[in-house]
């Protein structure tokens, strides 16, 4: 019994065995999360003992009655004395050395961000101790420190912002809660502002493709998030949240145990922006009056989730949540209101959202060297939006499930074999947009109305099998089939992935594999309907698939006491077999959609320090290179909107006992090609850096913080092309490559009881 269900459900439950002479189970960090390998398991009585492997799982025999107590020690870590009286499987986590002593707490100190030494994958992970450290009023926010995500505005009207992993768009990678999808299709324009910061435990951040497990849509990597669990988190927490543009934001959490194996929890929160609208440019120091259009459009939101959390020791785990999330956003020029909306004379652009979201997943022993885990989640979204005498309407109703079998087999190894089915019903429709071209999606169209419908339905199968030598080296190969109903396509997926324990602090990862997707070419790019462009779909769109494969190197040196040094080094490389093209070179006024008639490829490399000089202060020095090339219209271009290297310092200092913090990031942004657009006067737009900050303030049971963004008030100089002539052809706000508000102001309180 090794990974299992650990690995598919995250969750924090025990397996048992099939006989009562066996105990097993699994060792990890309290804090982190993450297991610890190799930790010596041995009876207090009797003698004898295990050693947990590479996944921190052990498995050892109990010889007689006497022996009722597990000791388990780990370098680094206190020991810890664990009676198994009436259990067969445990769940044990252990301390860092120092973390308490008699009677007095200690605090533990918490890693903001590092890279996970124990996962196959490489896996970056934020911390809820990092997530601190910016304002993170959502998860859009939640990635200015690292170096890996870029997030931007997709557009300079709408508030809607998008992700690039490996220099490639967030559609190419897979957004995950818990290990289920979560945020994908028509969701994810607007995605990154439906998860609040204080709901997150941690954040991950795993390059290339993910294990077969996953789907086949993965190619550039995963982020897959941690809500708090009801059984683990506080009783009682609260952030409020306000910055000079009077935007307010207040989250709230409680979690009750309503018995020894059941408990719920309800996160609430809210957010509001009506009060007042800041004009672009218009705080310049130059004086300049700006170009009329909102910084930021008005909006307001509310956020529910309840979820519970059901575990039997020695039996079944189960987690469940549902999530229901309202939005109303209204932008534009500065005087307008939701009610001019079709007016000719103001442009406008807003709508409403509403989107509900369930999941449920559970896991139980099948043996004491199987597992058994299923998943299920289920999304519905509907949003009625518009674009000054544009009208968009998007519905979607999605199904997920999957079933995951995992069993030991003979020396160790291990395999995964499972299977999987998606149902997606995608419905899109645009009004008074002029479109062009073949009919896709069921289309139906008139001259005033383009309808882009699909629904997929989606079988699979899959397996992999882990290979696991000395202790020091996995491997894992994996297969899996799915049939996607709408394109007629059988697709096959092939994965692999490897981890090299060189030595304890010196590690070298790769993995490959294929990923496939299916376009949504309005939800995907949803910032060209801020632009007066003309849509031309110049063909029938096929499934997008690319091959994708990378090296990582990380090595840890020891500073002395608990400092260390972290050095990891990656490189990865897509290249696209099929890609639905967004082509905006071809003409000033229209943007064509086609299938990829050429090369399309990715290349990116990254180098990330992590040092403590001194002890608590941070250093965080990171520095990527892309090369990110597609060919337009027979032509192979740099693809616009990407930097071609990014640089990213981080300082951080903590005062003794943590009461003081002093946050600083500055992010330095290199040119990125600007495609051919109405008024834009060169190729490149220039190079830029980007800084923030913070400070908190600790008490006892609350925080107070304060904060600010776009430190050197840097702007793009024209966010908003044709500002003036909102609908003619000349109007275009899809052009975006820099900050598009300036400096930013904000003040928060944080409150937590245990």
């Amino acid at each position: 019994m090794k990974k299992g269900i650990f690995f598919v459900f995250m969750l924090t439950a025990s397996l048992s065995g099939a006989m009562a002479q066996k105990i097993s189970g699994k060792v990890f960090d309290e804090k982190s999360k993450e297991t610890l390998p190799y930790c010596n398991v041995y009876w207090l009585e009797g003698g004898g003992g295990a050693i947990t492997d590479a996944e921190g799982v052990f498995v050892l025999n109990r010889k007689n009655d006497k022996q009722t107590k597990l000791v388990f020690s780990y370098t680094g870590y206190a020991n810890d004395t664990v009676s198994i009286e009436g259990k067969t499987t445990l769940d044990v986590a252990l301390k860092p050395v120092g973390t308490t002593l008699g009677m007095i707490e200690i605090k533990e100190r918490v890693k903001s961000t590092y890279l996970s030494k124990m996962s196959l994958e490489q896996k970056e992970i934020i911390s809820s101790e990092g997530l601190k450290h910016l304002a993170c009023c959502n998860l859009g926010e939640s990635f200015e420190n690292s170096a890996s995500v870029d997030v931007g505005y997709s557009d300079a009207v709408s508030g809607s912002k998008q992700i690039q992993l490996l220099g490639l768009t967030g559609v190419y990678s897979q957004l995950l809660l818990e290990n289920m999808p979560f945020l994908r299709g028509l969701s994810a324009p607007f995605g990154l502002g439906y998860v609040p910061g204080n709901w997150m435990e941690s954040i991950s951040v795993s390059k290339g493709v993910a294990t077969v497990k996953h789907g086949y849509e993965t190619i550039t990597g995963i982020i897959d998030l941690e809500y708090e669990k009801p059984n683990k988190g506080d009783l009682f927490s609260l952030n409020a949240y306000v910055n000079n543009e009077l935007k307010s934001e207040l989250s709230a959490k409680t979690n009750w145990m309503i018995n020894d194996k059941l408990s719920t929890g309800l996160y609430l929160y809210g957010t509001t922006n009506q009060f007042k609208a800041y004009d672009h440019l218009g705080k310049k120091v130059d004086g300049s009056k700006g170009d009329g259009f909102m910084d930021y459009p008005k909006h307001s939101q509310f956020n529910v989730v309840n979820r519970w959390t059901y575990e039997v020791p020695d039996g079944i785990c189960s987690q469940t949540m549902i999530n229901y999330t309202h939005e109303d956003r209204v932008g534009g020029q500065m005087d307008f209101t939701k009610e001019m909306r079709g007016s000719d004379s103001i442009y406008g652009l807003g709508g409403t959202t509403d989107r509900i979201h369930f999941f449920t997943k559970n896991g139980a022993p099948i043996n004491n060297a199987s597992s058994f885990g299923t998943q299920v989640s289920a999304t519905y979204f509907k949003q009625d939006a518009f674009y000054g005498l544009s009208n968009y309407k998007g519905s979607e109703g999605d199904v997920y499930a999957n079933v995951l079998v995992n069993s030991e087999i003979w020396g160790g190894h291990s395999v995964d074999f499972g299977a999987s089915f998606r149902y997606s019903d995608t419905r899109e429709d645009l009004l008074s947009i002029p479109y062009i071209g073949a009919a896709l999606f069921n289309s139906n169209s008139a001259d005033d109305k383009a309808n882009f419908y699909k629904t997929e339905v989606v079988p699979g199968v899959f397996g992999q099998f882990s290979f696991k030598y000395d202790k020091k080296f996995v491997a894992t190969a994996g297969l899996r089939y799915d049939y996607n109903s709408f394109y007629n396509a059988h697709i096959l997926t092939p994965r692999l992935h490897f981890r090299w324990k060189i030595t304890d602090d010196l590690i070298f990862r790769g993995a490959g594999g294929k990923g496939y997707r299916s376009a949504n070419i309005i939800a995907d790019n949803f910032g060209i309907l801020a632009s007066s462009r003309n849509i031309h779909v110049d063909e029938v769109l096929q499934m997008e698939d690319a091959w994708n494969g990378g090296l990582n190197l990380s090595h840890t040196i020891k500073l002395g006491g608990d400092r260390e040094m972290t050095i990891a080094l990656d490189y990865y490389h897509t290249n696209f077999v099929n890609q639905v093209v967004m082509d905006l070179d071809k003409s000033e006024n229209e943007v064509h959609f086609y299938n990829l008639d050429g090369k399309s490829y990715s290349n990116a490399a990254q180098l990330d320090i992590n040092i403590e000089p001194i002890e608590r202060f941070n250093i965080t020095l990171a520095g990527r290179y892309n090369d990110v090339q597609t060919t337009y219209h027979g032509e192979l271009k740099q693809k616009p909107y990407v930097a071609k290297w990014k640089g990213l310092v981080v300082l951080s200092y903590k005062t003794k006992y943590d009461k003081w913090m002093f946050d600083l990031t500055t992010q330095f942004n290199g040119r990125q090609r600007i495609p051919l657009n109405v008024g834009y006067p060169n190729e490149y737009a220039d190079a830029y850096i980007y800084m923030l900050g913070q400070i908190t303030r600790k008490f006892k049971t609350f925080d107070l913080y304060v904060g600010v963004e776009n430190l050197t008030d840097y702007k793009q100089d024209v966010p908003v092309f044709g500002a003036d002539q909102p609908f003619s052809q000349h109007f275009d706000a899809s052009v975006v490559y820099a900050p598009v508000m300036g400096r930013l102001f904000y003040l928060g309180f944080r409150l937590n009881i245990k």
